[in-house]
């Protein structure tokens, strides 16, 4: 009889301008990697736009706006620049901009739907926050597109698709519903919830308990059973 092996699910809510996701995803996996079962984790990405502005602003204005003046903004820039600094990751804020990124995350969509969806992501992370480039004009998006693979029509339909941008809006309601105001936000098996860039260890020690936790559960239910291979007592 085959063994029958606990499955985490883990839903990941993320913005493509908030400072901390690429960090978060960044330490996300290197938990992921040295996860025992990594094998039996699935990973579902949903967008969260933190910004409202339909017209981009320079990062640097947009976080004197929001954070009520330079001085926390330059602070929250320091501390973000140094952790991601940590992961191997350049933030170059004079150069990105800040707005929202239904476009952007309209592409992301479309890519997980063609299985190319980490590529995509951390394409246009990268773009954003590294190589000057602006994931708010849409023939950049398209350019970026193409550089993981996806064909040029297909970006360009993409854009414009009704039911991909709808899941946008579909994916924020569900984290509101549970509570969420912002992200990065990683949601274990329903249950556990991560919010903000926390240390690898952290998403590592919460796989191994969330593991741990359905593994008991399972145990626990079990009972005589049969299936195609034999009967277990």
């Amino acid at each position: 009889m085959r063994e029958l092996r606990p499955v985490i699910e883990i839903d990941v809510w993320s913005d493509l301008v908030c400072p901390w996701c690429w960090i978060a995803k960044k330490r996300f996996e290197k938990g992921l990697a040295a996860f025992e079962h990594k094998g039996n984790v699935i990973v579902r990405h949903h967008s969260f736009r933190i910004a409202d502005n339909k017209t981009a602003l320079p990062y640097r204005e947009a976080l004197n706006r929001k954070l009520g003046g330079p001085q926390r903004a330059e602070m929250m820039m320091s501390q973000v620049a140094a952790a991601g600094k940590e992961e191997g990751l350049n933030y170059l804020f004079d150069s990105m901009l800040f707005g929202d990124t239904e476009d952007a995350l309209t592409l992301s969509a479309a890519a997980r739907r063609e299985g190319m969806g980490d590529e995509m992501t951390e394409r246009l992370f990268h773009a954003s926050v590294e190589e000057r480039r602006s994931i708010f004009d849409r023939d950049e998006l398209i350019k970026l597109a193409t550089e993981v693979g996806m064909p040029a029509e297909t970006a360009a339909a993409a854009l414009d698709d009704a039911e991909l941008r709808a899941s946008i809006t579909a994916d924020e309601n569900a984290a509101r519903a549970m509570g969420a105001s912002g992200v990065p936000l990683y949601v274990f098996n329903h249950k556990y919830a991560i919010s903000g860039a926390q240390p690898m260890e952290h998403f590592l020690s919460t796989l191994r308990h969330v593991w741990a936790e359905k593994a008991e559960e399972m145990e626990d239910g079990g009972g005589p059973a049969c299936d195609m291979d034999g009967c277990k007592i």
